[in-house]
């Protein structure tokens, strides 16, 4: 089972905000967790060399990404926020494109709570909300209630 590494501390210095964000990927039918992302360093992007526009990608593929933030809660930690980014990389020309500010705008708004999904795929959510669900049940059951009829929603 893949380890969700969301429980609230970092193990290097960060400014306490960001020590319960995490991201998660939709990559196809592949969903997971890679905090790498929070600096640019995930597995999808590592290698990468991030051009200007998405014209400059020969054949991109659409990877959709979730900022996801943890808060301690009534109840224990629990998910809190979660909002939505996105790539677009070609492996073979190692070529990708990415809105930089979208990503680091999109992650404030995860570490202050907000939760809006609208820009993502149906698709990309109930995925994403069942990996959730399934990875850690007790962070799950302790998320906001915002968070968890977010990804409800999809589902209908």
């Amino acid at each position: 089972m893949q380890k969700l590494n969301l429980t609230g501390s970092a193990k290097h210095q960060t400014d306490d905000q960001m020590k319960g964000l995490s991201a998660v990927f939709v990559d196809g039918d592949e969903v997971f967790v890679d905090n790498g992302a929070i600096h640019a360093k995930s597995r999808l992007e590592v290698g990468i060399k991030f051009v200007s526009s998405l014209e400059e990608v020969p054949n991109p593929r659409h990877i959709e990404g979730i900022w996801i933030t943890l808060k301690r809660q009534a109840n224990g930690l629990g998910y809190t926020g979660a909002m939505p980014f996105e790539l677009w990389i070609d492996s073979d020309s190692k070529l990708g494109y990415k809105k930089l500010s979208d990503h680091v705008n999109q992650m404030d708004k995860a570490v202050r709570g907000n939760v809006d999904l609208s820009r993502l795929s149906k698709e990309a959510v109930v995925k994403a909300g069942q990996f959730l669900q399934t990875v850690r049940a007790d962070l799950w059951e302790n998320a906001t209630d915002a968070f968890r009829a977010a990804f409800s929603q999809a589902e209908d």
